[in-house]
């Protein structure tokens, strides 16, 4: 049987030598006796041509073969190996060649291969989620939070731009297009890892594109915040923690509404268990170890894009915590849960709670925290002056997370290590950061060392 030819490799036969006794002509580019250099210069080290060629190759670094003209008219030209492919440049005059040939070495130099794709290349490697190991990989809020600000700030100034000619004035751009401080933070806190994840995957190298900052131009700025001296960024004032009086006031007056009772019970679980509002949304009737007073949290309910998620607790940590027999205010907080639970198995087996929820929305679902603040929390924060008739007032449902720290440390003197265990911080210095603080007893110290 007959056998084809084998594929032959396209040669250049094109003459690209210069003529027997052309040798001495001076390069095209180069300037003449006398003339000084203009622009960017080619640099290596010179060799003899494998061709046939009086005029030397130029070596430079990272694999880079300049072949200078032979004759007036003749290009600069480079060859070079970019990503496993053979590639070339070329320019009228050796400046030209020079200024392209910074480019390529740029990304050699890095490895960096990708930089020559567009900028909307470099954000969908930012937000493929196999970039990140199994186990490291966002939440599903997270990933949405970064894909908005992606598609609404970034995408618009960078999307078209070579990566390599992204600029610190585009990431200026795209922080300042933020329309409050607040947003702005977010902006960077996105362009930051941007920015990492450009240079670990090749398509950036310079990590001062991060080095941006919100900037109000001609919008008022937000009011400076006023911190204590000594204090961490953590750090929660009293000012911002209801009392146990307030949480008694609150409960009562979401008792004289639509739910009564539930909305009552719901709000002191949250202030004496340090339950967040996703977790206790989700709480479900077997949690609830009602003679160990223990509440396993192991869910919680997230809202992305108008949809709700019951995933993993926050950082996808589990833990477990517990509730007092009667709050500090004199609520029976374990009689009233154990109530509840006894009317929630009811409600399930009957089918109107199929889900087995402590506290189901109206249409035995989980609550959306939107729905609850203007269907059940409005009306009880205005007639408690939580709120003023703006809608403006100090303390939030998540101040009760506080309020259960607090009591935990100084009221029943727990450890701050059990502390942090049932309330989920990321570690005991979280906690000791936020509600026992650097400052406490400065003064005392000061006075006795000064009697």
């Amino acid at each position: 049987m007959a056998q084809s030819a084998p594929a032959r490799t396209k040669i250049n036969t094109k003459v690209t030598q210069p003529a027997p006794g052309r040798s001495s002509r001076r390069l095209a580019g180069r300037p003449g006796p006398g003339r000084p250099p203009r622009g960017p210069r080619v640099s290596g080290e010179a060799r003899d041509s494998v061709r046939q060629s009086a005029r030397p190759v130029i070596e430079m670094d990272f694999g880079i073969l300049v072949y200078p003209p032979e004759t007036d008219g003749e290009p600069w030209r480079a060859v070079f190996t970019e990503n496993g492919q053979r590639k070339y440049r070329q320019g009228a005059t050796e400046a030209k060649l020079a200024e392209k040939l910074e480019k390529v070495r740029e990304r050699l130099q890095a490895d960096a291969a990708n930089m020559e794709r567009p900028g909307a290349d470099l954000i969908k490697h930012y937000l493929d989620p196999d970039r990140l190991p199994a186990g490291d990989r966002w939440s599903r809020k997270h990933a949405h939070t970064q894909r908005r600000l992606c598609e609404r700030f970034a995408g618009p100034v960078i999307g078209t731009v070579t990566c390599q000619d992204i600029k610190t004035g585009h990431m200026q751009q795209i922080v300042n297009a933020a329309p409050t401080a607040g947003e702005g933070d977010r902006v960077h806190g996105m362009l930051s890892a941007l920015v990492a994840a450009g240079i670990e995957g090749g398509y950036l190298t310079n990590p001062r594109l991060a080095m941006v900052h919100w900037q109000a131009g001609d919008r008022p700025l937000p009011a400076q915040r006023v911190t204590v001296s000594g204090e961490s960024a953590l750090w929660v004032d009293t000012a911002e923690i209801p009392s146990d009086s307030d949480i008694g006031k609150l409960g009562r007056a979401l008792a004289d509404g639509r739910h009564g009772e539930r909305d009552e019970l719901m709000a002191s679980t949250a202030a004496y268990s340090g339950l967040r509002w996703g977790e206790l949304t989700a709480l479900t009737i077997p949690q609830v170890d009602q003679a160990g007073r223990v509440i396993t949290v192991d869910r919680q309910v997230i809202e992305v894009a108008g949809h709700l998620y019951v995933e993993a607790p926050k950082c996808r940590k589990y833990r477990k915590t517990i509730y007092p027999r009667r709050t500090p205010d004199g609520y029976p907080l374990a009689d009233k849960l154990a109530a509840r639970i006894e009317q929630a198995t009811a409600e399930y087996e009957a089918g109107a709670n199929p889900l087995g929820l402590i506290f189901p929305s109206p249409t035995g679902k989980h609550w959306r925290s939107s729905n609850f603040n203007r269907n059940v929390l409005k009306r009880a924060y205005l007639a408690i002056g939580w709120r003023d008739a703006d809608g403006n007032g100090k303390w939030t449902w998540h101040s009760l997370r506080h309020v259960f720290c607090t009591t935990a440390l100084f009221t029943w003197k727990l450890d701050p290590t059990d502390v942090s265990c049932m309330a989920g911080h990321a570690n005991v210095r979280t906690t000791l950061l936020m509600y026992v603080g650097s400052t406490a007893g400065v003064l005392d110290r000061a006075r006795q060392a000064t009697d």
